[in-house]
Protein backbone atom coordinates (compact mmCIF):
# COMPACT_ATOMS: atom_id res chain seq x y z
CA UNK A 1 0.00 0.00 0.00
CA UNK A 2 1.51 3.58 -1.12
CA UNK A 3 1.10 6.30 1.74
CA UNK A 4 1.60 9.99 1.21
CA UNK A 5 2.26 12.52 4.32
CA UNK A 6 1.51 15.91 3.54
CA UNK A 7 0.76 19.33 5.82
CA UNK A 8 4.12 18.37 8.38
CA UNK A 9 2.25 14.64 8.44
CA UNK A 10 -0.40 15.58 9.82
CA UNK A 11 -2.30 14.02 6.77
CA UNK A 12 -1.57 10.85 5.36
CA UNK A 13 -3.04 10.12 1.79
CA UNK A 14 -3.45 6.64 0.60
CA UNK A 15 -2.09 6.98 -2.91
CA UNK A 16 -2.56 3.51 -3.98
CA UNK A 17 -3.48 2.68 -7.60
CA UNK A 18 -5.10 0.35 -10.11
CA UNK A 19 -3.17 0.74 -12.64
CA UNK A 20 -3.31 1.86 -16.98
CA UNK A 21 -4.96 -1.25 -17.45
CA UNK A 22 -8.33 -1.60 -15.20
CA UNK A 23 -8.55 2.54 -15.72
CA UNK A 24 -8.15 2.32 -19.61
CA UNK A 25 -11.04 -0.60 -18.81
CA UNK A 26 -13.55 1.77 -17.34
CA UNK A 27 -13.77 4.77 -18.96
CA UNK A 28 -12.63 3.00 -22.70
CA UNK A 29 -13.94 -0.57 -23.37
CA UNK A 30 -16.56 -0.08 -20.42
CA UNK A 31 -17.08 3.84 -20.05
CA UNK A 32 -20.45 3.77 -22.01
CA UNK A 33 -21.49 1.92 -19.34
CA UNK A 34 -21.03 4.69 -16.67
CA UNK A 35 -24.09 6.87 -15.84
CA UNK A 36 -24.66 9.26 -13.23
CA UNK A 37 -26.46 6.69 -11.16
CA UNK A 38 -23.85 4.15 -10.55
CA UNK A 39 -20.62 6.76 -11.22
CA UNK A 40 -19.53 6.07 -7.52
CA UNK A 41 -19.71 2.38 -7.49
CA UNK A 42 -17.54 2.64 -10.47
CA UNK A 43 -14.64 4.54 -9.41
CA UNK A 44 -15.21 2.73 -5.56
CA UNK A 45 -14.31 -0.16 -7.20
CA UNK A 46 -11.44 0.87 -9.73
CA UNK A 47 -9.63 2.47 -6.52
CA UNK A 48 -10.91 1.14 -3.60
CA UNK A 49 -9.09 2.90 -0.47
CA UNK A 50 -7.61 5.64 -2.44
CA UNK A 51 -7.92 8.90 -1.02
CA UNK A 52 -10.31 10.92 -2.80
CA UNK A 53 -10.96 14.12 -0.37
CA UNK A 54 -9.03 15.78 2.60
CA UNK A 55 -11.62 18.18 4.18
CA UNK A 56 -10.99 21.05 5.74
CA UNK A 57 -13.06 20.33 8.42
CA UNK A 58 -13.84 17.19 10.47
CA UNK A 59 -17.44 15.60 9.51
CA UNK A 60 -19.05 13.15 11.58
CA UNK A 61 -21.93 10.72 10.24
CA UNK A 62 -23.19 7.66 10.58
CA UNK A 63 -20.68 5.00 9.50
CA UNK A 64 -18.30 7.86 9.23
CA UNK A 65 -16.14 10.30 11.46
CA UNK A 66 -12.50 12.31 10.42
CA UNK A 67 -11.51 14.46 7.29
CA UNK A 68 -9.86 12.33 4.77
CA UNK A 69 -12.44 9.95 2.76
CA UNK A 70 -11.45 6.99 0.37
CA UNK A 71 -13.36 6.06 -2.74
CA UNK A 72 -14.92 3.41 -0.12
CA UNK A 73 -15.85 5.51 2.52
CA UNK A 74 -17.21 8.65 -0.41
CA UNK A 75 -19.47 5.16 -1.52
CA UNK A 76 -20.68 4.20 1.27
CA UNK A 77 -21.73 7.87 2.40
CA UNK A 78 -23.39 8.31 -0.48
CA UNK A 79 -25.59 4.98 -0.38
CA UNK A 80 -26.54 5.86 3.21
CA UNK A 81 -27.90 9.23 1.88
CA UNK A 82 -29.62 7.12 -0.78
CA UNK A 83 -31.26 5.41 1.83
CA UNK A 84 -32.46 8.48 4.02
CA UNK A 85 -33.50 10.49 0.70
CA UNK A 86 -36.04 7.41 0.13
CA UNK A 87 -37.40 7.42 3.80
CA UNK A 88 -38.63 11.32 2.82
CA UNK A 89 -40.59 9.90 -0.13
CA UNK A 90 -37.94 10.45 -2.82
CA UNK A 91 -38.83 8.35 -6.01
CA UNK A 92 -37.11 7.78 -9.58
CA UNK A 93 -37.99 10.71 -11.62
CA UNK A 94 -38.62 13.09 -8.08
CA UNK A 95 -36.61 16.30 -7.93
CA UNK A 96 -34.65 17.01 -5.06
CA UNK A 97 -33.79 20.73 -5.03
CA UNK A 98 -30.60 21.45 -2.42
CA UNK A 99 -28.81 24.93 -1.34
CA UNK A 100 -26.02 24.53 1.26
CA UNK A 101 -23.05 26.33 1.63
CA UNK A 102 -20.17 24.78 -0.33
CA UNK A 103 -19.52 21.49 1.88
CA UNK A 104 -18.46 18.26 0.51
CA UNK A 105 -21.91 16.88 1.68
CA UNK A 106 -23.34 18.56 -1.09
CA UNK A 107 -21.98 16.50 -3.61
CA UNK A 108 -23.03 13.43 -1.73
CA UNK A 109 -26.42 14.25 -1.90
CA UNK A 110 -26.19 14.76 -5.48
CA UNK A 111 -24.83 11.42 -5.93
CA UNK A 112 -27.43 9.97 -3.76
CA UNK A 113 -30.09 11.51 -5.35
CA UNK A 114 -29.06 10.28 -8.80
CA UNK A 115 -28.18 7.47 -7.29
CA UNK A 116 -31.86 5.73 -6.55
CA UNK A 117 -32.77 7.65 -10.05
CA UNK A 118 -34.26 11.14 -8.59
CA UNK A 119 -33.34 14.53 -10.54
CA UNK A 120 -30.50 16.50 -8.45
CA UNK A 121 -31.26 20.24 -8.80
CA UNK A 122 -28.20 22.40 -7.54
CA UNK A 123 -28.50 26.10 -5.87
CA UNK A 124 -26.18 28.57 -5.20
CA UNK A 125 -26.41 28.95 -1.42
CA UNK A 126 -26.04 32.99 -2.00
CA UNK A 127 -29.85 32.49 -3.34
CA UNK A 128 -32.56 34.71 -1.80
CA UNK A 129 -35.89 32.79 -0.55
CA UNK A 130 -37.68 34.60 -3.08
CA UNK A 131 -34.87 33.02 -5.59
CA UNK A 132 -34.98 30.19 -3.92
CA UNK A 133 -39.01 29.61 -4.60
CA UNK A 134 -39.12 30.48 -7.85
CA UNK A 135 -36.80 27.62 -8.86
CA UNK A 136 -38.86 25.12 -6.50
CA UNK A 137 -41.92 26.23 -8.14
CA UNK A 138 -40.34 26.04 -11.67
CA UNK A 139 -38.70 22.10 -10.63
CA UNK A 140 -41.55 21.09 -9.56
CA UNK A 141 -39.31 20.25 -6.15
CA UNK A 142 -41.13 18.78 -3.65
CA UNK A 143 -38.02 18.39 -1.10
CA UNK A 144 -35.77 21.06 -0.20
CA UNK A 145 -32.19 19.76 1.55
CA UNK A 146 -30.29 22.75 3.15
CA UNK A 147 -27.67 23.50 6.29
CA UNK A 148 -28.06 25.57 9.15
CA UNK A 149 -25.64 28.13 7.75
CA UNK A 150 -28.51 28.44 4.74
CA UNK A 151 -30.75 28.15 7.19
CA UNK A 152 -30.19 30.71 9.77
CA UNK A 153 -28.88 33.43 7.62
CA UNK A 154 -30.58 33.31 4.40
CA UNK A 155 -34.33 31.73 4.50
CA UNK A 156 -34.56 31.92 8.57
CA UNK A 157 -38.14 30.69 8.16
CA UNK A 158 -39.78 27.66 6.36
CA UNK A 159 -42.98 30.12 5.28
CA UNK A 160 -40.68 32.45 3.39
CA UNK A 161 -40.04 29.29 0.81
CA UNK A 162 -43.96 28.58 0.66
CA UNK A 163 -43.65 26.04 -2.38
CA UNK A 164 -41.25 23.28 -0.63
CA UNK A 165 -43.64 19.97 1.12
CA UNK A 166 -40.75 18.56 2.78
CA UNK A 167 -37.82 19.63 4.78
CA UNK A 168 -34.13 18.12 5.32
CA UNK A 169 -31.55 19.81 6.73
CA UNK A 170 -28.15 18.40 6.15
CA UNK A 171 -24.90 18.63 8.68
CA UNK A 172 -27.40 19.73 11.08
CA UNK A 173 -25.11 18.93 14.13
CA UNK A 174 -27.75 18.38 16.38
CA UNK A 175 -29.44 22.02 15.21
CA UNK A 176 -32.55 20.94 13.17
CA UNK A 177 -35.74 22.86 13.57
CA UNK A 178 -38.74 21.15 14.19
CA UNK A 179 -40.31 21.51 10.93
CA UNK A 180 -37.39 19.59 8.98
CA UNK A 181 -36.05 16.08 8.64
CA UNK A 182 -32.11 15.30 9.55
CA UNK A 183 -30.70 13.51 7.14
CA UNK A 184 -27.88 12.86 9.75
CA UNK A 185 -30.79 10.81 11.79
CA UNK A 186 -31.92 8.85 8.80
CA UNK A 187 -28.89 7.90 7.77
CA UNK A 188 -28.37 5.97 11.45
CA UNK A 189 -30.11 2.79 10.59
CA UNK A 190 -29.18 2.82 6.85
CA UNK A 191 -27.48 0.05 5.27
CA UNK A 192 -24.04 0.70 3.75
CA UNK A 193 -25.21 -0.34 -0.05
CA UNK A 194 -27.76 0.21 -2.22
CA UNK A 195 -28.71 -0.85 -5.67
CA UNK A 196 -28.25 2.12 -8.87
CA UNK A 197 -31.89 2.33 -10.04
CA UNK A 198 -30.34 2.27 -13.39
CA UNK A 199 -31.46 5.05 -16.43
CA UNK A 200 -33.87 2.69 -19.30
CA UNK A 201 -31.51 5.37 -21.43
CA UNK A 202 -29.02 7.55 -21.35
CA UNK A 203 -30.90 10.57 -22.35
CA UNK A 204 -32.87 10.60 -19.26
CA UNK A 205 -32.42 13.73 -17.29
CA UNK A 206 -30.13 13.19 -14.59
CA UNK A 207 -29.29 16.93 -13.40
CA UNK A 208 -30.98 20.20 -13.17
CA UNK A 209 -28.92 23.27 -13.38
CA UNK A 210 -30.39 26.30 -13.48
CA UNK A 211 -28.34 29.44 -15.16
CA UNK A 212 -29.67 33.08 -15.73
CA UNK A 213 -30.97 33.36 -19.35
CA UNK A 214 -31.39 36.77 -21.07
CA UNK A 215 -35.29 36.73 -20.79
CA UNK A 216 -34.45 37.21 -17.42
CA UNK A 217 -35.36 34.23 -14.97
CA UNK A 218 -33.91 31.15 -14.45
CA UNK A 219 -33.76 28.24 -16.66
CA UNK A 220 -33.23 24.45 -15.54
CA UNK A 221 -30.89 23.33 -17.93
CA UNK A 222 -31.81 19.43 -18.38
CA UNK A 223 -28.33 17.07 -18.78
CA UNK A 224 -28.74 13.60 -19.56
CA UNK A 225 -27.03 10.37 -18.10
CA UNK A 226 -25.35 10.94 -21.28
CA UNK A 227 -24.32 14.67 -20.91
CA UNK A 228 -23.17 14.33 -17.11
CA UNK A 229 -20.79 11.66 -18.39
CA UNK A 230 -19.18 13.13 -21.72
CA UNK A 231 -16.45 15.01 -19.54
CA UNK A 232 -15.47 11.85 -17.43
CA UNK A 233 -15.23 9.71 -20.09
CA UNK A 234 -13.12 11.68 -22.51
CA UNK A 235 -10.55 12.94 -19.46
CA UNK A 236 -10.74 9.79 -17.94
CA UNK A 237 -9.80 7.68 -20.82
CA UNK A 238 -6.98 10.36 -21.71
CA UNK A 239 -6.01 10.17 -17.84
CA UNK A 240 -6.01 6.39 -17.99
CA UNK A 241 -3.00 6.63 -20.82
CA UNK A 242 -0.01 7.31 -17.91
CA UNK A 243 1.38 4.51 -17.22
CA UNK A 244 1.13 5.78 -13.32
CA UNK A 245 -1.43 8.20 -11.23
CA UNK A 246 1.87 9.39 -9.48
CA UNK A 247 1.46 11.56 -6.13
CA UNK A 248 -0.09 15.09 -5.97
CA UNK A 249 -3.25 17.07 -4.36
CA UNK A 250 -5.59 19.38 -6.07
CA UNK A 251 -7.49 22.33 -4.33
CA UNK A 252 -11.03 22.15 -4.94
CA UNK A 253 -12.20 25.84 -4.24
CA UNK A 254 -15.26 26.21 -7.28
CA UNK A 255 -18.76 25.88 -5.71
CA UNK A 256 -20.51 22.47 -6.37
CA UNK A 257 -23.41 24.14 -7.13
CA UNK A 258 -22.05 26.00 -10.20
CA UNK A 259 -21.31 23.57 -13.28
CA UNK A 260 -17.83 24.63 -13.43
CA UNK A 261 -16.68 23.57 -9.81
CA UNK A 262 -19.04 20.00 -9.98
CA UNK A 263 -17.09 19.36 -12.96
CA UNK A 264 -13.88 20.12 -11.52
CA UNK A 265 -14.81 17.73 -8.48
CA UNK A 266 -16.23 14.86 -11.04
CA UNK A 267 -13.36 14.88 -13.44
CA UNK A 268 -10.70 14.81 -10.25
CA UNK A 269 -12.96 11.87 -8.80
CA UNK A 270 -12.82 10.19 -12.32
CA UNK A 271 -8.86 10.62 -12.40
CA UNK A 272 -8.09 9.17 -9.25
CA UNK A 273 -6.54 12.74 -7.72
CA UNK A 274 -6.75 13.27 -4.20
CA UNK A 275 -8.19 16.46 -3.78
CA UNK A 276 -8.68 18.82 -0.82
CA UNK A 277 -12.50 20.04 -0.57
CA UNK A 278 -12.28 23.85 0.60
CA UNK A 279 -15.65 24.96 1.97
CA UNK A 280 -15.15 28.75 1.88
CA UNK A 281 -12.76 30.83 -0.74
CA UNK A 282 -10.36 32.79 1.31
CA UNK A 283 -7.43 33.83 -0.60
CA UNK A 284 -4.43 34.33 1.73
CA UNK A 285 -5.83 30.87 3.48
CA UNK A 286 -5.79 29.21 0.15
CA UNK A 287 -2.43 30.47 -0.76
CA UNK A 288 -1.42 29.06 2.94
CA UNK A 289 -2.80 26.02 1.95
CA UNK A 290 -0.79 25.06 -1.29
CA UNK A 291 2.38 25.92 0.87
CA UNK A 292 1.57 23.69 4.19
CA UNK A 293 0.20 20.93 1.61
CA UNK A 294 2.18 21.27 -1.15
CA UNK A 295 -0.58 21.21 -2.98
CA UNK A 296 -0.07 20.26 -7.17
CA UNK A 297 -3.44 21.52 -8.89
CA UNK A 298 -5.33 24.43 -8.76
CA UNK A 299 -8.56 25.42 -10.94
CA UNK A 300 -10.31 28.52 -10.50
CA UNK A 301 -11.88 31.90 -12.14
CA UNK A 302 -10.02 34.66 -13.32
CA UNK A 303 -11.41 36.27 -9.95
CA UNK A 304 -10.17 34.20 -7.94
CA UNK A 305 -6.68 34.18 -9.46
CA UNK A 306 -6.44 38.24 -8.81
CA UNK A 307 -7.89 37.57 -5.27
CA UNK A 308 -4.69 35.34 -4.90
CA UNK A 309 -2.54 38.28 -6.26
CA UNK A 310 -4.17 41.01 -3.91
CA UNK A 311 -3.66 38.36 -1.10
CA UNK A 312 -0.20 38.24 -1.42
CA UNK A 313 0.32 35.40 -3.89
CA UNK A 314 3.96 36.83 -5.37
CA UNK A 315 5.29 36.81 -1.32
CA UNK A 316 4.23 32.92 -1.22
CA UNK A 317 5.82 29.72 -2.42
CA UNK A 318 3.87 28.18 -5.13
CA UNK A 319 6.68 26.12 -6.42
CA UNK A 320 4.70 22.63 -5.66
CA UNK A 321 1.87 23.48 -8.40
CA UNK A 322 2.49 21.79 -11.23
CA UNK A 323 -0.61 22.09 -12.99
CA UNK A 324 -3.27 25.79 -12.66
CA UNK A 325 -6.60 25.31 -14.23
CA UNK A 326 -8.93 27.82 -15.34
CA UNK A 327 -12.52 28.29 -16.34
CA UNK A 328 -15.91 30.29 -15.82
CA UNK A 329 -15.05 33.54 -17.71
CA UNK A 330 -11.78 34.10 -20.27
CA UNK A 331 -8.36 34.50 -19.50
CA UNK A 332 -5.85 37.24 -20.43
CA UNK A 333 -2.11 36.23 -21.24
CA UNK A 334 -0.62 38.60 -18.29
CA UNK A 335 -2.63 36.19 -15.58
CA UNK A 336 -1.89 33.64 -16.96
CA UNK A 337 2.16 34.74 -17.88
CA UNK A 338 2.22 35.60 -13.73
CA UNK A 339 0.88 32.25 -12.55
CA UNK A 340 3.26 30.61 -14.04
CA UNK A 341 6.21 32.22 -13.10
CA UNK A 342 5.27 32.61 -9.46
CA UNK A 343 5.11 28.36 -9.83
CA UNK A 344 8.20 28.18 -11.77
CA UNK A 345 10.95 25.63 -9.70
CA UNK A 346 14.37 24.73 -10.62
CA UNK A 347 15.51 21.64 -11.16
CA UNK A 348 18.77 19.51 -9.50
CA UNK A 349 20.55 20.95 -12.88
CA UNK A 350 19.70 24.59 -12.51
CA UNK A 351 17.07 23.94 -15.53
CA UNK A 352 13.84 27.03 -14.65
CA UNK A 353 10.62 24.69 -15.38
CA UNK A 354 7.10 26.31 -15.42
CA UNK A 355 3.47 24.71 -15.08
CA UNK A 356 1.13 24.36 -17.23
CA UNK A 357 -1.65 26.56 -17.36
CA UNK A 358 -4.97 24.69 -18.69
CA UNK A 359 -8.38 27.00 -19.31
CA UNK A 360 -11.70 25.44 -19.87
CA UNK A 361 -14.51 26.92 -21.47
CA UNK A 362 -17.74 25.78 -21.24
CA UNK A 363 -21.94 26.95 -19.17
CA UNK A 364 -24.50 24.36 -17.53
CA UNK A 365 -26.02 23.55 -20.83
CA UNK A 366 -22.78 21.57 -21.94
CA UNK A 367 -21.89 20.42 -18.69
CA UNK A 368 -18.70 22.94 -18.73
CA UNK A 369 -17.30 20.35 -21.40
CA UNK A 370 -16.64 22.17 -24.39
CA UNK A 371 -12.97 23.53 -25.23
CA UNK A 372 -9.69 23.44 -23.52
CA UNK A 373 -6.47 25.15 -24.21
CA UNK A 374 -2.70 24.15 -24.33
CA UNK A 375 -0.51 25.27 -21.23
CA UNK A 376 0.86 28.33 -22.26
CA UNK A 377 -0.09 31.55 -23.09
CA UNK A 378 -2.06 31.69 -26.29
CA UNK A 379 -3.04 35.04 -26.91
CA UNK A 380 -5.80 37.43 -25.26
CA UNK A 381 -9.15 35.17 -24.58
CA UNK A 382 -8.38 31.71 -25.75
CA UNK A 383 -10.84 29.29 -25.45
CA UNK A 384 -8.49 26.84 -27.21
CA UNK A 385 -10.24 23.70 -29.26
CA UNK A 386 -13.40 22.55 -29.28
CA UNK A 387 -13.36 18.82 -27.34
CA UNK A 388 -14.51 15.84 -28.99
CA UNK A 389 -17.45 14.86 -29.28
CA UNK A 390 -18.81 18.20 -29.29
CA UNK A 391 -19.29 19.56 -32.87
CA UNK A 392 -19.62 23.71 -33.22
CA UNK A 393 -20.50 26.19 -36.14
CA UNK A 394 -19.98 30.34 -35.81
CA UNK A 395 -22.61 32.27 -37.90
CA UNK A 396 -24.15 35.76 -38.37
CA UNK A 397 -27.20 37.15 -36.82
CA UNK A 398 -28.60 35.91 -40.08
CA UNK A 399 -27.66 32.38 -38.85
CA UNK A 400 -24.98 31.50 -41.96
CA UNK A 401 -21.50 30.44 -41.39
CA UNK A 402 -19.07 32.98 -41.53
CA UNK A 403 -15.51 33.07 -43.29
CA UNK A 404 -12.47 31.94 -41.37
CA UNK A 405 -11.43 34.44 -38.50
CA UNK A 406 -14.49 36.43 -38.92
CA UNK A 407 -16.27 37.13 -35.27
CA UNK A 408 -19.68 35.33 -34.67
CA UNK A 409 -21.87 33.63 -32.24
CA UNK A 410 -21.06 30.42 -31.43
CA UNK A 411 -23.25 27.43 -31.99
CA UNK A 412 -22.36 23.61 -30.17
CA UNK A 413 -24.11 20.52 -30.92
CA UNK A 414 -23.42 16.98 -28.96
CA UNK A 415 -23.90 14.78 -26.67
CA UNK A 416 -22.66 16.60 -23.82
CA UNK A 417 -25.13 19.63 -24.66
CA UNK A 418 -28.25 20.03 -22.47
CA UNK A 419 -31.79 18.53 -24.14
CA UNK A 420 -33.63 21.82 -23.48
CA UNK A 421 -34.98 23.92 -20.14
CA UNK A 422 -37.39 22.24 -17.79
CA UNK A 423 -40.74 22.73 -18.37
CA UNK A 424 -39.72 25.68 -20.51
CA UNK A 425 -40.48 25.08 -24.18
CA UNK A 426 -40.61 28.54 -25.38
CA UNK A 427 -36.63 29.35 -24.10
CA UNK A 428 -35.75 26.04 -25.45
CA UNK A 429 -36.55 26.91 -28.77
CA UNK A 430 -35.27 30.27 -28.58
CA UNK A 431 -32.00 28.67 -27.81
CA UNK A 432 -32.03 25.51 -29.97
CA UNK A 433 -32.11 25.16 -33.60
CA UNK A 434 -32.14 22.02 -34.88
CA UNK A 435 -30.08 20.61 -32.29
CA UNK A 436 -27.74 23.49 -32.42
CA UNK A 437 -27.02 25.48 -28.99
CA UNK A 438 -27.26 29.76 -29.31
CA UNK A 439 -24.48 30.00 -26.77
CA UNK A 440 -24.87 33.98 -26.70
CA UNK A 441 -21.26 34.57 -26.65
CA UNK A 442 -19.19 35.53 -29.80
CA UNK A 443 -16.06 34.15 -31.21
CA UNK A 444 -13.68 33.86 -33.81
CA UNK A 445 -11.36 30.93 -35.21
CA UNK A 446 -7.82 32.05 -34.75
CA UNK A 447 -4.15 30.49 -34.47
CA UNK A 448 -4.34 26.93 -35.17
CA UNK A 449 -7.86 27.21 -35.89
CA UNK A 450 -8.42 27.73 -31.64
CA UNK A 451 -11.51 29.83 -30.56
CA UNK A 452 -10.90 33.48 -29.55
CA UNK A 453 -13.60 35.21 -27.20
CA UNK A 454 -14.35 38.30 -28.88
CA UNK A 455 -18.15 39.37 -26.46
CA UNK A 456 -21.54 38.43 -25.97
CA UNK A 457 -24.43 38.57 -28.30
CA UNK A 458 -27.33 38.52 -25.59
CA UNK A 459 -27.18 40.48 -22.23
CA UNK A 460 -25.52 38.44 -19.93
CA UNK A 461 -22.92 39.79 -17.74
CA UNK A 462 -20.01 38.04 -16.51
CA UNK A 463 -18.78 38.63 -12.81
CA UNK A 464 -16.32 36.45 -11.14
CA UNK A 465 -17.21 33.40 -12.76
CA UNK A 466 -20.85 34.14 -12.25
CA UNK A 467 -23.38 34.54 -15.09
CA UNK A 468 -25.50 36.92 -14.54
CA UNK A 469 -28.97 38.11 -16.37
CA UNK A 470 -29.18 41.66 -16.85
CA UNK A 471 -32.59 41.16 -18.23
CA UNK A 472 -33.75 39.76 -14.58
CA UNK A 473 -32.06 42.41 -12.19
CA UNK A 474 -34.55 45.22 -14.39
CA UNK A 475 -37.15 43.13 -13.93
CA UNK A 476 -36.60 43.77 -10.05
CA UNK A 477 -35.58 46.87 -9.91
CA UNK A 478 -38.46 48.11 -12.39
CA UNK A 479 -40.92 46.47 -9.49
CA UNK A 480 -39.97 49.64 -7.33
CA UNK A 481 -43.17 51.90 -7.41
CA UNK A 482 -40.19 55.12 -8.25
CA UNK A 483 -38.60 53.36 -11.23
CA UNK A 484 -40.25 53.69 -14.83
CA UNK A 485 -36.96 52.16 -17.15
CA UNK A 486 -34.35 50.29 -15.46
CA UNK A 487 -31.19 48.87 -17.54
CA UNK A 488 -28.29 47.14 -16.18
CA UNK A 489 -25.10 46.86 -17.71
CA UNK A 490 -21.62 45.22 -16.90
CA UNK A 491 -19.03 47.79 -16.08
CA UNK A 492 -15.45 46.36 -16.44
CA UNK A 493 -13.71 45.29 -13.02
CA UNK A 494 -10.09 44.46 -12.76
CA UNK A 495 -10.85 41.43 -10.31
CA UNK A 496 -14.75 40.33 -11.12
CA UNK A 497 -14.45 41.06 -14.98
CA UNK A 498 -17.73 42.85 -14.86
CA UNK A 499 -19.84 44.47 -12.12
CA UNK A 500 -23.77 45.20 -12.82
CA UNK A 501 -24.71 48.62 -12.50
CA UNK A 502 -28.29 49.48 -13.02
CA UNK A 503 -29.20 53.06 -14.64
CA UNK A 504 -32.93 53.68 -14.01
CA UNK A 505 -35.15 56.49 -15.13
CA UNK A 506 -37.89 57.60 -12.63
CA UNK A 507 -41.43 58.44 -12.60
CA UNK A 508 -42.77 61.96 -12.22
CA UNK A 509 -42.89 62.70 -8.63
CA UNK A 510 -40.44 60.01 -7.30
CA UNK A 511 -38.40 60.73 -4.23
CA UNK A 512 -36.69 57.49 -4.18
CA UNK A 513 -32.66 57.92 -3.69
CA UNK A 514 -30.20 55.46 -5.52
CA UNK A 515 -29.13 54.14 -1.74
CA UNK A 516 -33.40 53.22 -1.01
CA UNK A 517 -34.08 51.64 -4.91
CA UNK A 518 -30.81 49.49 -4.08
CA UNK A 519 -31.62 48.18 -0.73
CA UNK A 520 -35.16 47.18 -2.37
CA UNK A 521 -32.83 45.44 -4.76
CA UNK A 522 -30.60 43.70 -2.11
CA UNK A 523 -33.74 42.11 0.05
CA UNK A 524 -34.60 40.25 -3.46
CA UNK A 525 -31.58 39.38 -5.06
CA UNK A 526 -28.58 37.25 -4.52
CA UNK A 527 -25.82 39.40 -3.74
CA UNK A 528 -23.72 38.37 -6.49
CA UNK A 529 -26.23 39.22 -9.02
CA UNK A 530 -27.22 42.74 -6.88
CA UNK A 531 -26.00 45.88 -8.82
CA UNK A 532 -23.13 47.36 -7.30
CA UNK A 533 -24.75 50.86 -8.22
CA UNK A 534 -28.22 52.53 -9.08
CA UNK A 535 -27.36 55.69 -11.52
CA UNK A 536 -30.54 57.48 -12.16
CA UNK A 537 -30.55 59.41 -15.92
CA UNK A 538 -32.60 61.24 -17.61
CA UNK A 539 -33.81 59.40 -20.36
CA UNK A 540 -33.36 55.86 -21.21
CA UNK A 541 -31.61 54.96 -25.14
CA UNK A 542 -34.98 52.93 -26.99
CA UNK A 543 -35.34 51.00 -29.92
CA UNK A 544 -38.15 51.70 -32.38
CA UNK A 545 -39.74 48.81 -30.57
CA UNK A 546 -38.80 50.47 -27.00
CA UNK A 547 -36.02 47.54 -25.81
CA UNK A 548 -33.53 49.82 -24.35
CA UNK A 549 -29.99 49.61 -26.02
CA UNK A 550 -27.65 48.41 -23.81
CA UNK A 551 -24.58 48.99 -25.74
CA UNK A 552 -25.45 53.26 -25.51
CA UNK A 553 -26.33 52.67 -21.95
CA UNK A 554 -22.80 51.17 -21.04
CA UNK A 555 -21.58 53.85 -23.09
CA UNK A 556 -23.34 56.35 -21.64
CA UNK A 557 -22.15 55.22 -17.83
CA UNK A 558 -18.65 54.62 -19.12
CA UNK A 559 -18.29 58.32 -20.45
CA UNK A 560 -19.71 59.69 -17.04
CA UNK A 561 -16.97 57.28 -14.67
CA UNK A 562 -14.23 58.61 -16.79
Amino acid sequence: MSRTKIGGGRITLNTSEPGWAPRLRAFGRDGKKINFANFIDVLADLYKNRTAFVLDRTIDYPGFSGDTLSYRDVQRLVNRMAHGLRALGVQKGDRVAMITANRVEMAFCNFAAGKIGAVPVPMNFMLRPSEIDYIIQKSGAEVLICDPLVYENTIRDTSNVPSVKKWAMLGDDGNCPPAMTSIRSLMETAPDDVEPVLPRSDEETALLFFTSGTTGFPKGAMLSHSSAMVGVRFHGKLNALRPKLGEGLSMLVMPVAHSGGYTAMLLQLANGTPSYFVSRFNPAHILGLIEELRATFFVGSPAMYRMLLDAGAEQRDLSSIRVWGGGADSFDDPLVRKFRDLAARRTKVGIRLKPMFVRGYGMAEANSHVSTTLWFPLGENCLGWVMPPVRFRIVTEEGNDVRRGAVGELLLKGPSLMHGYWNDPEATDAAMDHGWFHTGDLVRQGKWRMLYFAGRSGDIIKSGGYKIAAAEIDHVIAAHPDVDIAATVGMPDKVRGELPVTAVTMRPGATATPEEILAFARERLALYKCPREIRVVGSMPLTISLKVKRREVLEQLLSETQ
